[in-house]
């Protein structure tokens, strides 16, 4: 059997998605920053998607876009002017999940700047790719052509969509596991502050010979006064003990 690793070396591969969808089956499930494994989608996308000359993937954080990874200059600098504007193809694709073409950058009504631009630059059809998620970032992965004007072939679409769905599993594995990295944190400040209020109501036992529930009831009277959070009063008892 042969090796399904992509040759990145063998310029006619892009003939064959195949090869590059194991290697993003490996990489996306992969111990690797999502940085990284967006890098390597990008491309591979500008490899095998027909048409593609350069391939970007937008990110929209908190109402923020930002190009994450591009293949070239030209598909960071265009959409750095989307972003600018507030408006493209880019950005649709991003925000509302959807398909969004050019067909020819020389006469499109829709995006008139984007397009001046895009065509001075050689750029004459371009193709975005909504990554819709169902919280958090959403993006979209753009592909630029310089060839003929018209649609991108049938085939780049089918294969960009199935890279733009790589990319959105690899959004959302990084997403969920940034959520268990902050509740973890949040599990171990919440154990350290108990811990904290433990220790302030064994001081305040043993100093004013009260119960448990009578330490604990001073502790929230001094947080009531000082309009202070129960684990700072708690570690300012620790601090005067000490």
């Amino acid at each position: 059997m042969t090796d399904p690793t992509f040759d990145r070396d063998n310029a006619t591969s892009y003939l064959n998605p195949v090869p590059a969808y194991f290697e993003l089956a490996r990489i996306v499930l992969g111990d690797q920053s999502l940085s990284a494994v967006l890098t390597r989608i990008a491309e591979l996308a500008a490899q095998v998607v027909p048409g593609a000359d350069e391939v970007s993937i937008t990110l929209i954080e908190r109402g923020q876009a930002r190009t994450v990874v591009f293949t070239g200059n030209l598909a960071a600098d265009l959409d750095e002017r989307q972003y600018q504007d507030g408006f493209g193809p880019c950005m649709d694709a991003a925000l509302t999940g959807r398909v969004i073409t050019v067909e020819d950058t020389a006469h499109t009504t829709t995006y008139p700047d984007f397009g001046r631009q895009a065509h001075r630059h050689g750029i004459s059809h371009t193709l975005s790719i909504g990554m819709a998620t169902a919280q958090g970032p959403t993006g979209a992965m753009n592909i630029y052509g310089t060839g003929p004007t018209g649609p991108f072939p049938q085939a780049a679409h089918e294969i960009a969509t199935t890279f733009t769905g790589y990319a959105t599993i690899a959004l959302l594995n990084a997403a969920t596991h940034a959520a268990a990295v902050d509740e973890v944190a949040q599990l171990r400040q919440a154990m350290a502050s108990r811990a904290g209020i433990e220790q302030a109501k064994g001081i305040l036992m043993r100093d004013r010979r009260c119960t448990a529930d009578e330490a604990f009831t001073i502790l929230k009277d001094l947080s009531s006064r000082s309009h202070q959070k129960l684990r700072d009063v708690a570690q300012a008892v620790l601090n005067d003990a000490t």
